[in-house]
Parts: structure tokens; sequence; C-alpha cells
């Protein structure tokens, strides 16, 4: 019986005092068919494989092209938001039956969004079939706010989508198409209020 408990407290010190490493592991059970990395690199079998980059899709032939030439989908164009804001000068909108306005609107633009930065200055929008609000009070008393309220020099925002292009994309060939959904119609802002 001493013997054994010897030998088993040099053993188990033994195995306590060696490094990780030197503790053989167990093989796996099916050795050969579990997961293993790919030998063949950028493995076009990969479902994963269309949203390589660019040399990813070289290396392995794939159809792939995402240079800055203009033919990937990211230089598609794309509608982003369009907000331009300024004073009235002059406006020939009619209403639709449907209780949307139809016409054009000029305006001295005053404040843009990011995407409307290069619109400056004096400009007119030809509109069809958008959204009118009015937050002025009744001018002419007759009872309602409508067009026959508006004067030169009240605020006017115009709200709507303009088509862009990534940054990288050639623009030689695209020209900008706006259309606007809303317009929101404000009395002038008066020096104190």
């Amino acid at each position: 019986m001493t013997v054994k408990r010897i030998l088993l407290a040099a053993a188990a010190a033994a195995v306590m005092t060696s490094p990780a490493w030197a503790v053989p592991g167990l093989a796996p059970a099916n050795q050969g068919k579990g997961h293993r990395p790919s030998t063949t690199p950028n493995n076009t079998g990969n479902p994963g494989s269309s949203h390589r980059s660019a040399e990813g899709t070289k290396n392995t032939g794939g159809k792939g092209n995402h240079a800055s030439n203009g033919s990937s989908h990211k230089c598609k164009p794309h509608r982003v938001g369009y907000v331009v804001s300024g004073t009235l000068v002059s406006q020939t909108l009619t209403k639709n039956a449907d209780g949307t306005y139809s016409g054009e609107v000029t305006i001295e633009i005053k404040h843009t969004n990011h995407h409307a930065a290069g619109d400056k200055g004096t400009k007119a929008y030809k509109v069809a079939n958008v959204h009118v609000t009015f937050g002025l009070s009744d001018t002419n008393s007759d009872g309602t706010v409508a067009l026959d309220d508006l004067k030169a020099g009240d605020q006017v925002q115009l709200i709507g989508k303009i088509t862009a292009l990534a940054k990288k994309c050639d623009k030689s060939k695209f020209t900008a198409s706006t259309t606007i959904r809303m317009i929101v119609f404000h009395a002038p802002v008066t020096p104190g209020s």
C-alpha cells in the first residue's frame, strides 16, 4: 500500500510541475473530418467571397470589379436628403384636386444641408404634387390660410431628395436630379422676437 501511495504522489507531482505544453493532449475522435481552415487562399466557394475587397476578388479570378472607375454598384446614383431654406421671392403654385400643389417657387437661399450645399443665391424650383404647410397667419382675413396669404419675404423651406454618387466615383457624366416633396412657409422673423 505504501509503494502505491508513493508512486501515485510522485506521478501527481510530475504532472503538476510539468508545463502545459509538455502534457500530451487528446486527439479528436474524427481526425481529418472536422472544420479545418482552407488551404486555398481566397476560396471562391466561400459564401462571403462576394463581399471580398478588389484585391481578394482579383486573386481568385472572380467577376467582381470594385475599382473606382464607375462600374461598381457603389457608383450607382442613390437618393439623399435635400433641404434648403431662405426667403420667398415669388411663387406660381396652384392647388391640385388631391390637396397637393404644383408650379414654381423662387427663393433666395440662406441655409442648406450638406447635400444641397452647392445651391446658393436665388433659385427657382419647379415642383409637382408637393405637400405644402402654411405656418403663417391669415393675412387677408378671409378665414383660411392659403396661397393668397403668401408674400415676398416670407420664410420658406424646401424638403426633398437629390441623387448623388460616392466620392471616388467618376462624376464626369453625372447630373444630379432634385425632387422636392414638401414646402413649409412661415412668416418672416421680426427683430426682437
